[in-house]
């Protein structure tokens, strides 16, 4: 997912919360000096205002509440935009719903009714134009972005029909998109406004490097697993236009562009959402996993240089698609010892890209330790916190490794790499690269936050267990 639709769509979340907020306290602090309807005079006595602290903690629980059902009536969704009417037509009716929820609380849980019903009016009428107000303005940002091209979402056709066709139709008049043109099986001429055939299938690649394509939509059903493969491969998202006559119940994600449906096989449930909470786990834990361990940081760092001479860490370049990183580790080898792995490569005992010694000689008898009980890895958590890493995930590897992947490996890059996986407690460095990306192919497809936990909790148990390598 576009990191800028997921800002502008998560941003609404604080800002309805921030919109409730502002409603309350302009509420409470215009009731004792004007009425609902000017002219129209309702006796108000200053000493039924509660308490400023009372009223404002109840402001942040009812806030909150109505965060709550905005969330499960589908008002924070990901997916394509709602017209904005019904999106307002859903917000008044939520707000009033959620009203009746105060008035009722008050009525059978504080045995009282509220301070005041104009008060009330005012926070129902306050909180519906503050949220409004702030989608607007979140509208008018992004708009603002797209003019400048920030934000626009890239998309190739596979396949010409006139469902494509409906489809292009809606996309080009919604600023959010830019669709580049079409892919047939053989280039023909079309009339003008219908889309544009630029190449064929077999130029796919070519097309989707020279336009920096993001997102696919398949027209036909030509193709369609080489298609998906592909898409996987280079974490492009991927949608095709279903044949309604044939389409039966499946397990797939939904969505409507005008009339025309479209059918979203998802490589990961870590989009939307799943990507923020994911985020927001793993920066609270790996903040929590560094504080406790202090004292093993500074047991650690005195070890190591008093068993050998060289850095307390050690730097290694990893790549993630095309972004090169900095990776943290405790220093296990020899100070010099990229330089020796020049003369060992032959001694490879690992199939695949990856370089692997049994009995590595730049290890020194720290290092074995530190390898065996997996300490070692533990700086990763910093790069868990400042976010180009992740708790769990596929293993990053050397730029020089990943220049030897196969085509199928590069569906690892659809997620942040990992300090653990599925990889690490299923055997470790004695698993064929094969199997380590079959094994990271079934995380990606298959996450949620309870396997994470699992998945850390096992690797907290090899490391009592020293079963590392």
């Amino acid at each position: 997912m576009k990191k800028s639709k997921l800002y502008f769509g998560v941003s609404r979340l604080p800002i309805d919360f921030l919109a409730t907020m502002g409603a309350f306290l302009l509420a409470y602090y215009i009731r004792p000096i004007t009425d609902l309807i000017p002219g129209v005079q309702y006796n108000f006595y200053p000493e039924l205002l509660p308490n400023f602290d009372e009223y404002l903690n109840f402001s942040l629980y009812a806030a909150t509440f109505l965060i709550i059902l905005f969330i499960f009536n589908k008002l924070y969704s990901l997916k394509f935009r709602e017209k904005f009417g019904k999106v307002l037509l859903r917000i008044i009716v939520l707000v009033s719903a959620w009203l009746m929820f105060i008035i009722a609380y008050y009525f059978l849980v504080v045995h009282q009714l509220f301070f005041s019903r104009i008060a009330l009016a005012h926070i129902w009428f306050f909180t519906i134009v503050f949220v409004t107000a702030g989608r607007i303005l979140i509208l008018f940002v992004e708009s603002l972005f797209l003019r400048f091209g920030i934000g626009k979402r890239r998309i190739l056709f596979i396949g010409v029909n006139n469902l494509a066709d409906q489809c292009f139709k809606q996309l080009k008049k919604d600023k959010r998109f830019k669709v580049v043109g079409a892919l047939a099986e053989r280039v023909e001429s079309r009339k003008i406004d219908y889309l544009k055939i630029i190449g064929t299938v077999d130029q796919l690649e070519h097309i989707v490097k020279k336009y920096g394509v993001e997102e696919i939509i398949q027209a036909d059903e030509a193709r369609s697993s080489e298609l998906l493969g592909f898409c996987r491969s280079n974490q492009i998202r991927y949608y095709f236009i279903p044949d309604l006559l044939r389409i039966q119940r499946t397990n797939v994600e939904m969505e409507m562009i005008d009339d025309v449906p479209l059918i979203s096989l998802k490589q990961t449930p870590l989009e939307g959402w799943g990507y923020v909470n994911k985020r927001l786990f793993d920066f609270l834990f790996s903040l929590i996993f560094i504080l406790i361990l202090i004292p093993l940081w500074i047991i650690a760092g005195i070890a190591i240089k008093i068993d050998s001479k060289g850095p307390i860490f050690y730097k290694s370049k990893r790549k993630y698609r095309e972004k090169v990183f900095s990776m943290y580790k405790f220093r296990t080898m020899v100070a010099d010892a990229d330089k020796v792995k020049q003369n060992l490569k032959e001694q490879n005992e690992r199939k695949g890209p990856l370089f692997k010694m049994k009995h590595d000689p730049r290890i020194t008898s720290l290092g074995r330790f530190l390898r065996k009980t997996s300490i070692d890895e533990l700086p990763q958590l910093f790069n868990v916190l400042i976010g180009n890493m992740s708790l769990v995930g596929p293993r990053p590897h050397l730029p020089e490794e990943v220049d030897q992947y196969e085509s199928h490996h590069y569906q690892v890059f659809a997620i942040k790499p990992g300090v653990t996986g599925l990889a690490q407690i299923n055997g470790r460095s004695n698993l064929d690269f094969e199997e380590e990306v079959k094994l990271d192919v079934y995380y990606i497809e298959n996450w949620s936050l309870w396997l994470d936990i699992k998945i850390i909790l096992r690797s907290i148990g090899v490391v009592f267990r020293a079963d590392g390598c």
